[in-house]
């Protein structure tokens, strides 16, 4: 990628660079480094006004990051916010998403070029290994939980942990869920969930500890009581494709391990009908756990695609329904299809779509190919 800063040409690749360009060196990239004018993130980010803070964790980063990004915003700040749905500057997407964490030169063009003076971000394990928040100072740094995911890459739950604890070195602030044995610096560090639960209108037991994460992290950070902030939380409805009820009885959610999925399930005590698959050529072992989660909590379970990739989409289908043994089961490959026939049958059934959220795509072998569940959702049962 080749940016534009202060008249100079940055790159990181060596393969696009060019005389008179300024080579930005990283942990990345530095193997391929030989003699060109080079220019490093923390000497771009050294003079930056903007403040970064940072979320990791499992599930509900995104949650967290854009309930943060509203308290600040009401506050009249302006806020950048990079994460699994794109780059959003004060509410509005103004890029579309790369990775949930890109490549440092992409958030050093984004805080150039929008000046924003507070940029959340999402920051998943694969970045935090493979150092693509070299040269950040995070004014603010938030953990929100661990289960199981991404051990395609990590191969093991420790060292998943592994990769989360080394976010947590430093003596930056850090919010931290202490349900989590994690081994961190503690210095200036702050632990929930709270003893007292807090009002808002974000749906699911789950999301009182998101919520809780994003205003002790504001409080702390801006040196504001707490329960001012909570006030001003209190208003946030939500984002899209996250407890998303987009009909009556009908929520999508972007859940997609079975952490997730427990969280998602749990909180809807009424009858339901699930309807979810799997990511294929990603982390396979927990497939047949989400299975087993939807066959605790499920009345009914449609299995169908999400994002086969270049997997057979059958084969993913069967891993889940491996820890599946008591609930009625039905498989849908077609995801269009399978969310019609859960909405036909209904009744008075919630009807929870999982795995996709918000996403607009379904992803076939390197196409991704336009799909909306709540477009498919709106235009069969219309509010």
């Amino acid at each position: 990628m080749k940016i534009k800063l202060n008249n100079n040409f940055i790159t990181d690749s060596t393969q696009e660079y060019q005389k008179g360009d300024l080579f930005l060196l990283t942990t990345q990239n530095q193997k391929y480094f030989s003699n060109q004018n080079y220019i490093t993130p923390q000497e771009l980010l050294k003079n930056c006004k903007t403040q970064f803070i940072g979320i990791t964790g499992t599930n509900g980063k995104t949650t967290t990051a854009f309930l943060i990004g509203y308290i600040l915003n009401k506050l009249g700040f302006c806020v950048g916010i990079q994460g699994t749905e794109g780059f959003y500057l004060n509410g509005k997407k103004v890029e579309q998403k790369t990775l949930t964490t890109p490549p440092i030169i992409t958030t050093i063009d984004r805080v150039y070029k929008y000046k924003p003076q507070f940029f959340i971000m999402e920051v998943s394990s694969h970045a935090i290994m493979q150092n693509r928040i070299d040269g950040i100072n995070f004014s603010l740094k938030i953990f929100t939980n661990l289960s199981q995911d991404h051990l395609d890459y990590h191969k093991t739950m420790e060292e998943y942990k592994k990769a989360k604890e080394l976010f947590f070195k430093d003596d930056s602030l850090k919010i931290i869920n202490k349900k989590y044995n994690l081994e961190i610096n503690q210095n200036n560090t702050y632990f929930y969930p709270l003893e007292k639960i807090f009002s808002t209108k974000l749906k699911g037991d789950f999301n009182q500890e998101n919520f809780q994460a994003a205003i002790l992290g504001v409080s702390k950070l801006l040196n504001k009581n707490i329960d001012e902030v909570a006030k001003i939380a209190s208003k946030f409805r939500g984002i899209a494709g996250r407890m998303e009820e987009v009909v009556p009885k009908v929520i999508i959610d972007f859940a997609h391990t079975p952490d997730g999925m427990e969280k998602v399930l749990s909180s809807i005590k009424d009858k339901k009908i699930v309807v979810f698959g799997a990511g294929g050529n990603r982390d396979k072992s927990k497939r047949k756990l989400m299975g087993e989660i939807a066959d605790k909590y499920a009345d009914y379970i449609i299995l169908t695609n999400d994002n086969p990739r270049c997997e057979d989409e059958l084969s993913i289908i069967n891993d889940i329904k491996e820890g599946i043994k008591n609930t009625p089961v039905e498989i849908i490959i077609d995801r269009s299809e399978a969310i019609k026939k859960a909405l036909k049958i209904k009744k008075n059934k919630y009807v929870l779509l999982l795995g996709k959220g918000d996403e607009k795509y379904i992803e076939k072998c390197k196409e991704k190919i336009p799909f909306s569940e709540r477009d498919l959702v709106l235009s069969y049962l219309p509010i």
